[in-house]
């Protein structure tokens, strides 16, 4: 998953959210957070990063550089 592809990704979990609120539907919140979580764990397997079990947080820089 690209940088853009991220951010546009994230963009659209965020309208959703917002949309969702706005219908006064619930659980908007904890589908947003597991949302982020998958974007997050594609985006570190596009990166190559090892899975957070596995490695050092030091490496959360690695997303905004180039892959």
């Amino acid at each position: 998953m690209s940088r853009i592809v991220f951010i546009l990704s994230f963009g659209l979990l965020i309208a959703f959210y917002i949309v969702w609120g706005q219908l006064g539907l619930s659980f908007g919140g904890i589908l947003t957070v597991a949302g982020t979580m998958v974007l997050i764990y594609f985006r570190r397997r596009h990166l190559r990063m090892k899975p957070y079990w596995a490695g050092k947080l030091s490496d959360i820089p690695k997303y905004f550089t180039l892959p």
